[in-house]
């Protein structure tokens, strides 16, 4: 709430002669601030829909955010109440955005609600400008500061400030489906690292950049973890962003999904990779091992090529935080980060990791290979299979890299 005195000299014409009055008018508020116009649906990251309702209310600790598309504009609404003993019949009011957009002085009616209570809106009414085309923006907090005159424009008041969390889409985001939706941090995660690119190649690449310090964070700057601990279910994008923590499928996902908000189409695009089969001793290679573990002395028997052994009844007991062995010949160490996670789980059968214009991407270690070939020589420390017997699982492994590779399944997310 914003307040100020003002000595108003107010004249008109009146049958031919002119009237003279004196106005103090002490105190303004901003009540609310609707947005319209070709606003986006923004999904909460809890899964209980999307938000709706004014989009800033005054007295709102958190006020909602707002997304459009690139070469539209934004559309707002406006409610206030003035606190005097007399007031005009109108009022000039207007609004002033970042980097010159506004919306144009309007007068607008002032009613009287009660004796020295006034109030007066200012219509739904579309900025002077678009935000630039094929732009991606984000404005942490997009301000509009709201004046108003009491002389046609001559001079200008502060009232209230509203502001609101506002995102820019390159193109139209692509079409919801199972796994994608328009959720709050895919936009935020996507719109605050793309931010002022335009072109396809430096909106994915400004996208990536959150991923490289494996350091994720959501649209209220909380962690997203992987494999934190060692033992989760959770499996797709939207039990990521609810619980903050899941396997490989759902940072593919989220990388995915934060270049479909941008409206950028990229078939071919998720990469579920396992172990090519290949068999050992009787056995299928289906394991690997992705750093780093140590490789102590071998006490394995019966296969030369798998001369490593480690057994366990149950691998992650609670509270989930570390391999329970109870032979150990290879031992986890820290290795590759995970996101938000020093190190997380590496003990898998596949791994999901996305593929765009030709590199893969890594989103659960922020990490790129050029080729399929190049990742088990770049990111594992060795190939494993396992088998049960008398209650232990034996799982036997080998640091010879050149012993199998990997195969691919690609779909498109």
């Amino acid at each position: 709430m914003k307040s100020f005195s003002l000595l108003f000299i107010f004249s008109i014409f009146l049958s031919g002669g002119l009237f003279g009055q004196n106005f103090v008018y002490p105190e303004f508020e901003l009540l609310s601030v609707d947005y319209g116009g070709e606003l986006l649906t923004i999904k909460k990251d809890n899964g209980t829909g999307s938000y709706t309702g004014i989009e800033w209310l005054a007295g709102e600790e958190n006020q909602l955010p707002v997304a459009y598309v690139s070469g539209s504009a934004p559309v707002t609404a406006a409610s206030f109440n003035m606190f005097c003993d007399q007031a005009p019949d109108s009022i000039l009011v207007r609004g002033i955005c970042p980097e010159g957009m506004t919306f144009e002085p309007v007068v607008v009616p002032v009613t009287n609600v009660e004796p020295g209570a006034y109030t007066f809106n200012y219509p739904s009414h579309e900025a002077n400008t678009v935000f630039e085309s094929a732009v991606v923006r984000y404005f942490d907090t997009f301000n509009i500061g709201w004046d108003v005159s009491f002389d046609s424009g001559e001079t200008w008041r502060t009232v209230d400030t509203s502001r609101n969390t506002l995102y820019v889409t390159k193109n139209a985001p692509m079409a919801r489906t199972g796994l994608f939706d328009w959720y709050h941090s895919v936009y935020d995660i996507s719109c605050r690292n793309a931010d002022m690119n335009s072109s396809e190649t430096d909106v994915i690449a400004g996208i990536w950049s959150e991923f490289t310090d494996q350091i994720v964070l959501n649209h209220n700057s909380d962690s997203l973890h992987y494999y934190k601990p060692k033992g989760t279910y959770n499996t797709n994008l939207a039990a990521l962003l609810k619980y903050k923590n899941a396997q490989c499928y759902t940072f593919a996902q989220l990388f995915l999904a934060c270049i479909k908000i941008q409206g950028i189409e990229r078939s071919n695009n998720y990469v579920y990779i396992t172990p090519r089969t290949s068999y050992v001793c009787g056995n299928s290679v289906n394991r690997f091992l992705v750093k780093n573990w140590s490789f102590g002395a071998p006490t394995g028997t019966g296969c030369a090529d798998f001369p490593y052994e480690n057994t366990y009844t149950t691998l992650i007991p609670p509270p989930y935080t570390d391999y329970s062995f109870i032979t150990e010949d290879v031992s986890d160490e820290a290795g590759l980060p995970g996101q938000c996670s020093p190190n997380p789980s590496s003990y898998f059968n596949n791994h999901q990791i996305s593929k765009i214009d030709g590199v893969y991407y890594d989103a659960c270690y922020g990490v790129t290979f050029d080729s399929l070939e190049d990742i088990p020589f770049e990111g594992f420390s060795g190939w494993g299979y396992r088998y049960t017997s008398g209650g232990v699982t034996h799982a036997r492994f080998t640091n010879d890299m050149e012993i199998t590779e990997l195969r691919e399944n690609i779909t498109t997310y």
